[in-house]
């Protein structure tokens, strides 16, 4: 079955929701939840989108949202397809299969496709996590399509079964330095922790948060989610979708009331994604960022619905933490005609042999020339002088 609208999905939900939380991905960009906030608000100029559900009987099996988008150079005739990803927001998205059907389902959805866009080029799949249904299905082949796999991305996840003191013994210095931070913070007034979840957490915390992340480097950078409203609608649509379902976290740090750190998290299956955090350079010599850490992981170790922390990204950070990594790998459907496999090739080739042959050197100047300006937080004392120095100017 396909459907074109937002109204025509409401009656696959239940069923959707149930398998996204049972996937063995464990991610929240498989979930309507997620699906429903990127097809109200990322969709750019002269993209139209079609789900597809694949049923055995009355049960679920596997579910496509597909975005179509126009080629560049031959336009609406031979469209390329993608799940919903874009790299502000959705790191990954594949199909979304069961296992026990993944084969058989994932071919129902490729013959589904191609009846919606007949024409279209290849399908791509953005960072496809290694364990995924999608990629057992693959390997016996998929009628009509070549396999490429392209980018290849490695995500920190933490395995949280076990005593967070135990695991936090294993590092030399961490637990002293945790505890000196805390002390540095509480100096500077009362220290209050803040744990939402279930049916104390909602969207209401967002604009706080989206205020405090806004006051650090993104700002400066503009790159803070409050620069561009349709990330604000993204957000804070994904946000109310979790929360109605139970699985929106809020983890924050307050000083006197102030919010000095803060997080945003849903509950996927037994793993939690931590989607979003800021803290205030204000208070950066106390490290809050590191604290909200530990608050995060200690609240995790002692649950028994969580087996992982998983942050969807990969940050140098995760290391202090000793979170180990998964691979996930972007997969290139190409038609099999000659036509769309010569125009698809170049891109699939780039990202499988060129791009990781490119010296890291020449890749940290083209971050630097493609993203100038002030990246790095400022710490709580170049803070205090940059205000010494703004309040002397107004007093010449």
């Amino acid at each position: 079955m396909t459907v074109h609208t937002l109204e025509d999905l409401r009656p696959h939900i239940p069923a959707w929701d149930r398998l996204a939380w049972d996937a063995s991905q464990k991610i929240p960009t498989l979930s309507p939840a997620w699906v429903d906030a990127f097809l109200r608000h990322r969709l750019k100029k002269g993209e139209r989108w079609f789900c597809s559900f694949a049923y055995a009987s009355d049960e679920l099996v596997g579910v496509l949202p597909t975005i179509v988008v126009p080629h560049p150079v031959l336009g609406e005739r031979w469209p390329l397809l993608h799940t919903p990803f874009d790299n502000e927001t959705t790191p990954s998205c594949d199909i979304l299969l069961a296992p026990e059907e993944a084969g058989a389902a994932l071919q129902a959805l490729l013959a589904e496709a191609e009846r919606q866009a007949p024409n279209h080029i290849g399908l791509d799949l953005k960072a496809v996590r290694q364990g995924s249904p999608a990629w057992r299905a693959l390997q016996s082949g998929s009628d009509g399509y070549v396999v490429h796999r392209g980018r290849r991305s490695m995500y920190s996840f933490l395995d949280v079964q076990g005593d967070f003191d135990t695991y936090l013994g294993n590092f030399s210095h961490m637990g002293r330095n945790l505890r000196r931070f805390r002390k540095k913070l509480e100096r500077l007034g009362a220290v209050s922790v803040e744990i939402r979840k279930e049916s104390t957490a909602d969207e209401n915390l967002l604009l706080e948060f989206l205020a405090l992340e806004a006051s650090g480097w993104k700002g400066r950078n503009g790159t803070a989610i409050l620069n561009d409203h349709n990330l604000v609608d993204f957000y804070t649509t994904v946000a109310r979708n979790f929360a109605m379902r139970g699985h929106l976290e809020w983890h924050a740090i307050r000083v006197n009331n102030r919010l000095v750190a803060a997080q945003m998290a849903v509950q996927c299956g037994a793993t939690l994604i931590l989607l979003k955090y800021a803290f205030d350079e204000d208070f950066a010599d106390c490290r809050p960022g590191t604290l909200l850490t530990e608050v995060t992981l200690r609240e995790a170790f002692s649950r028994s619905d969580l087996d992982e922390v998983n942050p969807m990204s990969d940050f140098d950070a995760h290391r202090l933490w000793h979170m180990s990594s998964d691979e996930y790998i972007d997969i290139h459907l190409v038609r099999r005609s000659a036509f769309p496999v010569l125009l698809q090739l170049p891109r699939t080739l780039y990202h499988e042999y060129v791009r990781p042959r490119i010296p890291e050197a020449v890749k940290v100047v083209y971050r630097k020339l493609k993203h100038p300006g002030d990246h790095k937080p400022r710490r709580a004392a170049e803070a205090a002088q940059l205000r010494q120095a703004d309040q002397e100017t107004e007093l010449r």
